[in-house]
């Protein structure tokens, strides 16, 4: 099958969503698929969807995607070749002024897979950092943003858990955009790695991302945002808005009641700019959590810039997603520039300063304390904490609930 056709700007405004279908006979043993366009600015998203559903989301990433019923293009699914009708979803992310011309091909048969295979040696890991924390719990170094070769990021799931451990992270969240690819390769990538490993995706539009954590079902970028809530809570996950005031990928869309965490620190911040930190407190005040949105080298931060340390109720090394989401849902959690940088977290009754000699604690209701040993507790109160140096430069995030 063979499809042209030019998309103009009103196309885009009748709908962002573009559907070219095509019929697939009983007994084919795959299908291979092409886009290319000739925009000089032009962004087209590309999808894949079968008779009942989701195939597969690679964005303007790829203009080669294949798949059967073992094996698929990363950011696709494997499964089934459903006789029916499939379809095509070109995004009409940005449209040049005088219209894109989008060529699709679509190949019916056996496949030809190229080889996204890495070599790379299971990771050395320092040693463990290990924060103060309560009777029976610990605290564990996460990254809750990145992405691999099955969105846009440039290293395979192997790579990315490897680097994230020899940086000194315990927990990392895979969110490739709009695709649940990559979640049932996760059990294997963590104990290669020696990482526990959280299944997310990236809910990706024009109007603003967010995080849907700890399920593996799909959720559907194309609709509104409380349908993204919605289908996040039904499956026992959580819900969190990306990088808010990240231009051009913040924040436009309605925020529902029941999202339950902002992306506060974000690797993009100005850490002398305080607009993150007015934004959280007009907005809802959600569970603050940090993200690098590491893709590649020298893109974005590296997997644990920033850290969020998250209180878990174990000694072990290993926990259960589950025990990770409990601990977010409850706001057991603080930010730190890296995995080595200064952390404000709750201790029982008070808040603990780690780290943090020589810069200076501002508590919720205001009050600044200069921080004066490595170690130091102060009285805790309920809301966020932040740790400056005298150049009014964030170091850390602390929250009580």
């Amino acid at each position: 099958m063979q499809f042209s056709k030019v998309y103009t700007y009103r196309d885009r405004e009748e709908s962002i969503y573009q559907y070219v279908p095509f019929d697939v006979p009983a007994g084919a043993e795959g299908i291979t698929l092409r886009m290319r366009h000739n925009g000089l600015i032009s962004v087209i998203d590309l999808g894949l969807f079968d008779p009942i559903g989701f195939r597969g989301f690679s964005g303007s990433e790829r203009e080669h995607v294949v798949l059967n019923e073992s094996d698929a293009t990363p950011g696709y699914l494997s499964g089934p070749i459903r006789a029916g009708t499939w379809f095509v979803s070109l995004g009409l992310h940005r449209v040049d002024e005088a219209g894109v011309t989008v060529e699709v091909e679509v190949e019916i048969g056996k496949p030809i897979f190229p080889d996204y295979s890495s070599k790379v040696a299971p990771p050395v890991r320092g040693p463990r950092r290990n924060l103060k924390a309560r009777a029976g719990y610990r605290w564990f170094p996460a990254d809750f943003h990145t992405h691999s070769v099955h969105s846009d990021g440039d290293l395979t799931l192997n790579e990315l858990a490897a680097l994230a451990a020899t940086r000194g992270l315990e927990l990392l969240a895979i969110t490739d955009h709009n695709t649940v690819s990559h979640h049932r390769f996760l059990p294997e990538v963590s104990k290669f790695a020696g990482i526990n490993l959280i299944a997310g995706q990236e809910v990706t539009t024009d109007s603003g991302h967010a995080n849907s954590f700890g399920h593996g079902e799909w959720v559907d970028y194309r609709e509104a945002t409380e349908r993204w809530l919605r289908d996040t809570k039904k499956q026992g996950g959580l819900l969190s808005i990306n990088h808010p005031l990240s231009a051009p990928c913040h924040w436009r869309r309605d925020t529902p009641d029941g999202i339950d965490m902002t992306e506060l620190w974000h690797s993009s911040w100005d850490r002398k700019s305080d607009d993150p930190l007015k934004w959280w407190s007009e907005n809802g005040s959600k569970i603050p959590i940090g993200g690098s949105d590491f893709h590649r080298f020298t893109s974005d931060g590296l997997p644990g810039e920033p850290t969020t340390w998250v209180e878990i109720d174990t000694e072990d090394n290993e926990v259960t997603q589950d025990q990770v989401l409990l601990a977010l849902s409850q706001g057991r959690v603080a930010i730190s520039a890296d995995p080595k940088s200064a952390v404000v977290f709750a201790l029982e009754d008070e808040m603990a300063v780690d780290g943090g000699a020589g810069l200076t604690l501002i508590t919720p209701s205001g009050r600044r304390e200069l921080i004066t040993k490595d170690f130091m507790t102060v009285s805790g109160e309920s809301g966020l904490y932040s740790l400056k140096d005298s150049n009014g430069v964030y170091h850390a995030i602390g929250y009580r609930s």
